[in-house]
Parts: structure tokens; sequence; C-alpha cells
């Protein structure tokens, strides 16, 4: 059932995990010598960083339960809001609580959600704008935006994009984002949801050049998206 205040758009954590830890699978396939991952699976959960210092995590905790936190330092209106506004106020025990809080003292905390049997987080005043969950969290959400982040990010300025002189290459990289457009990229979600990335499912991003399927796969390995994973609680 939705709750007053939470986006009808926001994921639920396991189909916002499986997208999220896709895209680090797939940018682990790419060559990165001299660019860093946009996403990445870690201790604390999955990832979102653009290097501007707008960045969301989720971590998924045990029982289902699940936090969505981060920051976008320009929307997020909750951290320069006087009086201060207290994200963790009546909070769960059960979330990271002194990593949240010693975010919130630094104000790179910008919203905090989590779940359990639904979405979660404290009431807002009527009259604040925004808490940077849109401009953060919504390009995972969008599959799009996330197509986008293929073209524009991925593909296009880890492997030099328009600075490529190679004709031949550079239409394989034009096919691998055609092929993305065209639904290989919705594919990859829709097998990790169901724990079964393989490393055919990455042959769409070898078009040309070959992809780092091993780095892809223990990315995926280590987020439970392959059969027989256990995946990071």
């Amino acid at each position: 059932m939705h709750k007053p205040g939470i986006p009808d758009d926001l994921p639920a954590p396991p189909e916002l995990w499986a997208r999220a830890a896709t895209m680090a699978a797939v940018e682990a396939a790419l060559p990165s010598e001299d660019f860093s991952a946009f996403f990445s699976v870690h201790a604390n959960g999955v990832t979102h960083d653009d290097a501007g210092g707008n960045t969301w995590t989720l971590s998924l905790i045990e029982d289902g339960r699940a936090v969505l936190y981060g920051c976008d330092v320009e929307a997020s209106r909750t951290r320069t809001r006087e009086p201060a506004l207290d994200l963790l106020a009546d909070a769960p025990a059960w979330l990271p609580l002194e990593r949240l809080a010693s975010m919130q003292r630094g104000a790179e905390l910008g919203f905090v959600y989590w779940h359990d049997t639904g979405w979660h987080r404290i009431d807002y005043p009527a009259d604040l704008p925004d808490d940077g969950l849109a401009s953060t969290v919504g390009l995972t959400a969008d599959t799009e935006r996330l197509v986008r982040h293929i073209a524009q990010d991925a593909v296009g300025q880890r492997w030099g994009g328009e600075e490529v002189e190679d004709d031949e290459l550079m239409e394989a990289l034009e096919e691998t984002v055609r092929l993305a457009q065209d639904g290989a990229l919705e594919d990859m979600v829709r097998q990790a949801r169901e724990r079964a990335l393989s490393a055919q499912s990455f042959a769409w991003l070898g078009h040309g050049w070959e992809p780092d399927v091993s780095a892809a796969l223990d990315v995926a390995a280590r987020a439970g998206l392959v059969n027989g994973a256990r995946g990071h609680r």
C-alpha cells in the first residue's frame, strides 16, 4: 500500500538492488583505465556516485528490510533547512544509525528511506521542495535513463566516445548502444531479478572490443545476481 509522501515510482529494494548491481557489473566489464565506476557493490550495499557529490546507497538488511540514503548537493534542501530537520527522528533501531548520524552531522545526508513491508521516512514540512531522491535514485529507477547512462557515460566517455577515430570501432560502440536501447540492458535486469546473470548476459557488450566478463561476473556474484550466489546482505 502506498504511503503518503513516498514516491509512487520508488522501486522495492530487490528491484532497485537488481538494477544498480547490474549496472555495477556492466561497468566492471568496460575498460576502466581512465575512468572510475559510477555504480559499485561493497560491504555496506550498492552505491551510485556521480563523482560530483551526488550519491546514494541501498543496504539490504535481514528479514526483507532495507535502508536507502543519499544526497544531492544542490537538490537536497533537507540538508540546509532551518531549523535543522532530523532525518533520523523516530527511525527504527535496526538502521545503521551510527553511520547515518555521522553523515547527518556532516551535512552529507539528504534523505533516508527505510523499507519494512513498505517504504517509510520521516514526515516532511509541507513547504519542503525537494530531498534529492528523484535526482539521484531516479537514474536507476528509470530504464530509459539507464540506457542514456550506458550511451553517454559508460560506453561513450569511458571508451573514448567522440575521440575514437577508428570508424570500425566507432560503429561497434554505436552498435553496443543500439543493443542497450533495443532491450539488452532491460533483459539483463530481468535476469538479475531471477539471479540468472551469466557470461552470455554480457555478450551484447562485445562488439569490436573485449569486455572483461570475469570482472563483471565477480561483481554479479558478490551482489547475488548469479545462480548459486548467496549475495551481499
